[in-house]
Order: structure tokens, then sequence, then C-alpha cells
């Protein structure tokens, strides 16, 4: 044991004398300040963290109603989709609809609501009818539109072709507008721009957001240049009315101076016969007057032949005569002068001389 003890002793003197030596010798392998540096070592690993408790449905959801009872909808929201999502419980849909419905989201309300009709428990069929009449209330709500378009400032009209009294709504885009549950079809328009029209399906108590683009009108094509002037041709002259028939030149004159030769012939020969008997008379007893009385009848009857002898001769041109009367003479068309014919006068002309006297006629050609 001594020896034991003594080798103990001696092994712990040996080693203490290596560690000794040792330490010079790690001296000289230390890396100098002008030598390459060698990386440092690295870190401890950090502790792992304890792994997070699981969240409590119950204590989030009793959380929520507290929120909800307070009206932080927004809050008492966050605990109830945290308490469906460790948990989904019809509870919880239905305090999720309760939240949505506060918050005026209706579309995400009425998801809600029918997710939690479709599994009600049996110790909430009181909260299964009032949530029943909630869906029919939202489904009953008009749904909001907001419209935009480029260009803005369209005029609007809802469901034209259906109600052909439909009028055009007050606003222009961008506005919003509220429809009421279905199918509609909106259309758009503003000048220079082709008409829009859209269907739309809007869900009751939804709101959705509707931008449209309209397509600008085509220029119109330019007018077509104007037709050459032509000069039109001078309307022909128009033409002249035919020429009235030619009356027939009356006969009245002719049968007046006719007249008047005859009557002047009868008195001429009636002094012509008391002229004669007055010259027998005179051969058989002359006196001075009966030598007057008888030239004086013999005056009146030659005054009366020369007269009865003018008128004849001018009652037989009268009757003989063609030409047209004046009113023919003016409206017949013009015509070629022609050469007049030489001009007959005849003029009457009694006489007186010592031993008788006449009437006598001047023809001049």
């Amino acid at each position: 044991m001594k020896i034991l003890g003594k080798s103990t002793g001696a092994a712990a003197v040996i080693a203490v004398a290596i560690g000794l030596s040792a330490v010079p010798a790690y001296a000289q392998l230390a890396p100098t300040g002008t030598g390459p540096t060698a990386p440092p070592a690295a870190k401890p690993a950090a502790p792992a963290q304890p792994a997070a408790k699981p969240a409590d449905p119950k204590a989030l959801l009793a959380s929520g109603e507290k929120k909800l009872k307070a009206n932080d909808f927004a809050g008492a929201l966050t605990d109830f989709e945290a308490s469906n999502a460790a948990k989904p419980t019809p509870e919880a849909e239905r305090f999720i609809g309760l939240s949505q419905d506060k918050l005026g989201k209706f579309t995400e309300a009425l998801a809600a609501y029918e997710r939690f009709l479709a599994n009600v428990p049996a110790n909430m069929k009181a909260q299964g009818e009032e949530a029943k009449k909630r869906v029919e209330e939202i489904k009953a709500m008009p749904g909001k539109v907001q419209l935009e378009t480029t260009p803005a400032g369209a005029a609007i009209l809802v469901d034209a072709a259906s109600d052909p009294n439909a009028a055009p709504l007050p606003q222009t885009t961008p506005t919003e507008i509220e429809l009421k549950p279905g199918k509609h079809t909106i259309k758009l328009t503003v000048e220079g721009y082709e008409p829009l029209e859209k269907e739309i399906d809007v869900a009751g108590g939804s709101k959705a957001d509707l931008k449209l683009e309209l397509t600008k009108k085509p220029e119109p094509p330019p007018p077509p240049p104007p037709p050459p002037v032509v000069a039109e041709p001078p309307a022909p002259a128009p033409t002249p009315p035919p020429p009235p028939p030619v009356e027939p030149r009356s006969k009245v004159p002719a049968y007046v101076t006719g007249a008047v030769a005859i009557l002047a012939a009868g008195v001429g020969t009636g002094f012509g016969i008391k002229a004669l008997s007055q010259s027998s008379d005179f051969d058989k007893n002359p006196t001075t007057k009966k030598a007057d009385d008888g030239e004086n009848n013999a005056l009146v009857a030659d005054m009366m032949f020369g007269i009865a002898i003018t008128f004849g001769v001018t009652s037989a041109v009268l009757f003989l005569s063609s030409d047209a009367p004046q009113s023919a003479k003016k409206s017949a068309p013009p015509t070629v002068a022609k050469k007049a014919p030489p001009k007959v006068t005849i003029t009457p002309a009694p006489y007186v001389s010592p031993t008788g006297g006449g009437a006598g006629a001047v023809v001049r050609f």
C-alpha cells in the first residue's frame, strides 16, 4: 500500500511536471500578431425555448363575448376567429356572424350565419331562429356598387331594357349606387364614346367595386366636297301664244255707205226728173223763174248723183276688203315687211258750172 501510495504520489508529481512543461510549449505554438489569425470558436447554441401553450378556444370565446358586449366588434371578431381556428364550433361561427354584422360586413356575416345554420346544436335552436331571420333580412337588403369609369362623368341607366320608362340616375360616375338583390344591367353613356352595358349580380347587403372603360367613337369621315357649280342653261324663250282667230271685218260701214249711196241716187233721180220736167215747161213757156228752178233742181240732182257715186264706190271697197282688223294686226307675230301696194285715194268733189252742176271724184294713185 505504501508503494502504491508512493507510486501514486510520484505519478501526481509527474503529472504536475508534465502540465508545467506543456505551458511553455503551448505558448510557443500560440500564433503571433504578425501571423495569420485563426477563426474564432463558434458560440454555443442558445437554449431551446419552451413550446407555446395551445390557444384555449373557450377562453378566446369568453374574451370575444366580453368585447362584443363592450361594442369592440373588431376585437371580438379577432377572438372569435382565433377560437374557431383552434377548434371549429357552431357557436364560434354564430359569434363571427354577429361581429361581421355589427361591422357592416353583410356578405361575410351572411356566410358565417349560413355556416352556423348548417349545423345548429340542439341547445341553440332559439339562436338558430334568430340567425335565420337575420339571413332573410340581409338577403332583402339592397347592395351597394361603387362605379368608376374612364372617362369620368358617365350617365347611368339601370335596367332600361326591362323598363322603357327608366330615366338616367341624377348622379354621374364616379359614384355609389344601391341596387336590389338580383341581376341588373347597367348602361353607361358619355359624349363622344360608345355606350357600354354591363350585367351584374347583386347579393343582398353586398358591396362591390366596378371599374369600366368606355371606347371612344371613331372620328366621323370628312364631308364630301361640294359638287362643281354648273351654270344652268338659259331657260328657253316661252312659245308665243297662237294669234287669236281673225275676226271678220264688220260689214256695217259698207251697208251704211251703200244705203247713203242709194239714198243719194234716189234723191238725185227725183231732182233730175223734176229738172227735166221744168226744162220741158220752160220750152213751152219760158220764164226766168222756171229757168232758175230748173237749174237748181238740175244742180241738186247732179250733186246727189255725185254723192251716190262716191258712197257707192266706198261701200263696194268696204264690202270687198278682207284686211284683218286692227286688234288682230297688233297680236299677230311680226312678219317680214312687204312692199306696200300702191295707194288709191278717191275724194268726192261737187262742181257747179254756168250751165249746170253735179258731183265728181278725184282719184289719186
